[in-house]
């Protein structure tokens, strides 16, 4: 009952942020037209790709050691501080010292100081998906997803006086970092009040072993999110901010109902790692098999509705969304289960197998969306985007397969499986 518990926060919470990310984009999207959507989601998207790519994997090993018991709580707390205002750091220097150059190609339709509006949000990003990571170890889902859900919640707030026709490009640029810092102070009281004070200091052994750990995940996390994320910044390189605005809705839209498995990877990191390995195998049989059922009938239902949501709330100007926002989903109707299969495979201590899945899925992401983007625009991305979708089912079934010694049949549930491990 616990996990279906801990799923259950997971997924409202994630509703709860995706609603408010939805309702945010909704906001600037009616008070300032497509280029200011597609500005909200560069500011949004950009620092988060950023933060991940300096990661280093701490957040896929955190709930490993935590949950594992192989460290105390505080001493992975203070030594991922120590490492979060190290890599965010650096990562703030770095985007300061090639601003410069970005700006031109990449941002060119922001004004020069929205560069560093982004830059700012960066180790914002890091050490607020380092903190949430502790969390995750610790099971406390209920704060973990309050976290979570303020960054977006915060955004939404700060959005808000588009409405009466006060702010711009300034306030559209300022509101995704004002967001991750209210989570980012949100994750540093839940933290203190279970008696976790998160001082920076380095202990060599965790840090060791958390990059040790991390690393194995950490290709594979940057790739999936390229995956995910990669087409948005290659059409603001190839095309104008406008259909960037419109892919951000359709791609918004399409995700609607991710939350369920992203959750299931979110609650499994540390509840496989504390299970016996037979016991682990038969629990991720089990969900994988209704987490697919379920995300197919989502799909189904979002086919159906997905036109009248994205006009009916973004207007007529956005109706060139919902192609793209149908050929995602194809994609996304094979993808259910990856997300128990992804935190299966961190529970079991080997985050590399995620790592292979994702770097099929951004190899299908990078050539499709040079291939595809310039000739077709935001139609070429969805194409891309569903294409890797797939590809990275695919993969990530065949490796579980491989490495659970279990038949495709008794995945399907068509063959009965025995618990014990051989």
């Amino acid at each position: 009952m616990s996990l279906v518990r801990n799923v259950s926060i997971t997924v409202v919470a994630h509703y709860v942020s995706t609603g408010a990310a939805a309702l945010s984009a909704l906001v600037v999207a009616s008070t300032l037209g497509a280029r200011g959507a597609g500005v909200f989601a560069l500011a949004r998207v950009a620092p988060g790709v950023i933060a991940a790519l300096l990661g280093a994997g701490i957040t896929i090993a955190n709930p490993y050691l935590i949950a594992s018991r192989r460290y105390e709580a505080r001493a992975v707390a203070e030594t991922t501080l120590a490492l979060g205002l190290l890599m965010g750091g650096l990562g703030w220097l770095a985007w300061t010292a090639v601003g410069e150059l970005l700006h031109p190609r990449f941002y060119a339709q922001l004004p020069t100081w929205g560069g560093i509006a982004l830059g700012v949000a960066i180790p914002l990003n890091l050490l607020r998906n380092y903190l949430n990571s502790i969390q995750q170890g610790l099971e406390t889902f209920v704060e973990a997803n309050a976290v979570t859900c303020a960054d977006d919640v915060g955004a939404l707030l700060l959005v808000c006086p588009l409405l009466c026709g006060v702010g711009g490009d300034a306030l559209v640029l300022c509101a995704p970092a004002g967001g991750v810092l209210a989570s980012c102070i949100a994750a540093t009281v839940f933290l203190w009040r279970r008696g976790i004070r998160p001082w920076p200091r380095l202990h060599r052994d965790v840090a060791a072993d958390s990059i040790r750990l991390g690393l194995k995940g950490h290709v594979g996390r940057i790739a999936n999110l390229l995956t995910w994320r990669l087409d948005v910044m290659i059409l603001a390189a190839l095309a104008s901010v406008e259909v960037v605005g419109c892919y951000a809705v359709a791609s918004k839209a399409a995700e609607l109902f991710r939350p369920l498995s992203a959750s299931l990877t979110f609650v499994l990191r540390p509840l496989i790692a504390s299970l016996p390995v037979g016991e682990a195998r038969a629990r991720g049989m089990f969900l994988y098999r209704r987490t697919f059922v379920l995300n197919l009938i989502a799909v189904v239902i979002m086919a159906f509705v997905g036109r009248p949501l994205i006009v009916g709330l973004f207007g007529a100007e956005f109706v060139s969304a919902v192609p793209a926002f149908q050929l995602l989903l194809i994609g996304l109707a094979v993808n259910g289960a990856d997300g128990v299969l992804s935190g299966y495979n961190v529970g079991i201590g080997r985050p590399e197998l995620n790592t292979y899945t994702a770097l099929a899925g951004v190899a299908v992401t990078l050539v499709g969306d040079v291939t595809l983007i310039p000739p077709f625009g935001l139609i070429g991305a969805a194409i891309t985007s569903s294409a890797a979708y797939l590809v990275r089912a695919a993969a990530f079934t065949a490796i579980f397969l491989s490495t659970s010694g279990l038949t495709l049949r008794q995945l399907a549930g068509l063959q009965e499986y025995d618990p014990e491990p051989a």
